[in-house]
């Protein structure tokens, strides 16, 4: 069983509607690896559903949230100082740097929100500014303030240093400055908070003293009271969450005492994941380390990145990159693919758990007719050659890399055409893009050697009686080079030479294949003069 369908099981048990949450703070693009929040609530959503219970997808914004650092891309030029004076301020109340957008939480967020539905998504946003502002929040945070005594001894019981009996689970905003991390609740009495603005270890505070109604916006809970909250207010029966909260003493720790203790409710069924890094370093959207689903989805199909993410258990690490890394990624995919739709007769628990990865994969349902993917690294190459729709239609078919393809198979291999040669333009390395010589310069025949013309010279009399798939022609230009007499590496540089004018180049059955035979014969013979 996939480890989404034994959470689906365990919350079945607990019966009623399920409400699965999901979210983040909105501190700058929102990546890639913030996917694993909503991705695998959208799908713990539907396996709940498969067994019959009703079940929603809540994306939470912690839109609220002060701003403790200037995010990239606003620590580029004259945006670092404009963007200084708002650190501290609700990102809810931060202008956006793009006049397109409402604000600053809408600039992040929207692209990733709009995205989420090419990869079937369905989610429910909330926004925590929208919650406090309109009210929502008033009767959590009155308790809150109520069991203040509750709460501090709850979160004592992990600190190193007590909090001070004075202190209250909730932060003001300043009226005068409008910071939210720089103010200390010092007495709250009906609907008010009573706070001095202090400041913080990353910006001062203005010293205002005054009074924040906390019915209107005014203030808001911290956020280990804050989560418990918001449990409770939208009913959350479970919720996926970085391994930082899950550590002991974590905000889950305490906000399952504070959500018992104090909002009298159940906490939601954890599901803690190990982070996403790029490249070794830790994906980050306020340092600028981020790759979002926009940029996911020039590059590469959704399914993916869901096949990323649900192909191994939350809390295995998950490295990624757009670089090379990227072709392994998807060439397993394409493996997964192939097999369950040939193999559909075995029934062991590894072939099991592999078709239940792909069907968790797809952004829909799974296509009943069987799909045949064209290889990714061909289409990079290919994607070099030509533009033209017919042309590369006709490359597959001749090459039997699409046979008698319908039409959904021709709509998949063009569009694959079109990811890889975004690919090739923004991650490819260098050997890997090329241009193709328009005449083979004197010079570069003149250093052939016999063995290679003789190599060369084959080559072409093999291609005008047949037609070879790029793996055929590959193993093909292996054995030429042995029948020659030298080493494959020689034959492959004499190839790259004739064709581009230099030693390297793409994978050589690929390559060739790619390009149009005629043109490869007629160069082969050329140079084998």
């Amino acid at each position: 069983m996939h480890w989404i369908d034994a959470v689906a099981h365990e919350l079945v048990k607990r019966g009623g509607k399920q409400v699965i949450a999901s979210g983040i703070s909105i501190s700058g693009h929102v990546h890639i690896g913030h996917s694993n929040d909503v991705f695998i609530a959208d799908a713990v959503r539907r396996a709940v559903e498969e067994l019959g219970l009703e079940a929603e997808c809540v994306w939470c914004a912690d839109d609220y949230d002060p701003m403790r650092r200037i995010p990239w891309p606003l620590t580029e030029g004259e945006l670092v100082e404009k963007y200084r004076q708002y650190l501290g301020m609700p990102y809810a109340n931060i202008p956006s740097p793009d006049p397109d957008y409402r604000d600053f939480v809408d600039y992040f967020s929207r692209p990733f929100i709009e995205s989420l539905k090419y990869f079937g998504i369905k989610v429910k946003v909330h926004s925590g500014a929208a919650a406090y502002r309109e009210g929502r929040m008033t009767e959590l945070i009155r308790k809150s303030l109520e069991q203040a005594d509750t709460i501090r001894s709850i979160l004592n019981q992990y600190r190193d240093k007590p909090l001070p009996e004075s202190w209250l689970p909730v932060d003001a905003i300043c009226e005068n400055c409008g910071r939210v991390s720089t103010t200390r609740a010092i007495s709250w009495y009906g609907d008010y908070v009573s706070y001095r603005c202090e400041g913080t270890d990353y910006v001062a505070g203005c010293g205002h003293e005054g009074e924040a109604d906390y019915t209107s916006g005014g203030a808001k809970l911290t956020w280990r009271v804050e989560w418990p909250a918001r449990w409770r207010l939208l009913g959350v029966t479970c919720e996926p969450f970085g391994k930082d909260h899950a550590v002991r003493g974590g905000s889950y720790d305490t906000g399952k005492l504070i959500a018992e203790r104090v909002f009298n409710y159940e906490a939601p069924y954890p599901i803690p994941y190990e982070w996403v890094s790029m490249k070794g370093k830790k994906l980050s959207s306020s340092k600028g380390v981020v790759f979002t689903l926009k940029q996911w989805l020039e590059i590469a199909e959704p399914e993916v990145l869901r096949y990323f993410i649900f192909r191994s258990k939350p809390m295995k690490a998950k490295e990624f990159d757009p670089g090379l890394p990227l072709l392994d990624l998807i060439e397993e995919y394409d493996l997964v693919e192939s097999a369950y739709y040939e193999k559909k007769a075995e029934s062991g628990r590894r072939e099991e758990q592999q078709r239940r990865i792909y069907e968790l994969s797809q952004v829909e349902r799974v296509s009943e007719t069987p799909i045949r993917r064209v290889s990714y690294r061909f289409a990079a190459v290919l994607a070099q050659v030509t533009n033209d729709e017919k042309k590369i239609i006709e490359v597959l078919t001749s090459r039997r890399m699409l046979v008698n393809p319908s039409e959904l198979e021709i709509k998949l291999a063009l569009r694959r055409l079109e990811l890889a040669r975004n690919w090739v333009m923004e991650y490819a390395p260098e050997h890997l893009r090329f241009k193709l010589l328009e005449q083979v310069p004197s010079e570069i025949v003149e250093r052939l050697t016999p063995k290679q013309r003789q190599a060369l010279r084959q080559l072409a009399e093999d291609l005008s009686k047949r037609e070879f798939t790029p793996v055929e022609l590959h193993n093909h230009v292996y054995a030429v080079a042995e029948m020659t007499g030298q080493k494959p590496n020689e034959l492959f540089q004499a190839i790259y030479q004739v064709l581009l004018g230099r030693d390297s180049g793409p994978r050589v059955g690929n390559f060739i294949s790619a390009l149009d035979r005629d043109f490869v014969i007629s160069r082969f013979r050329e140079a084998s003069l």
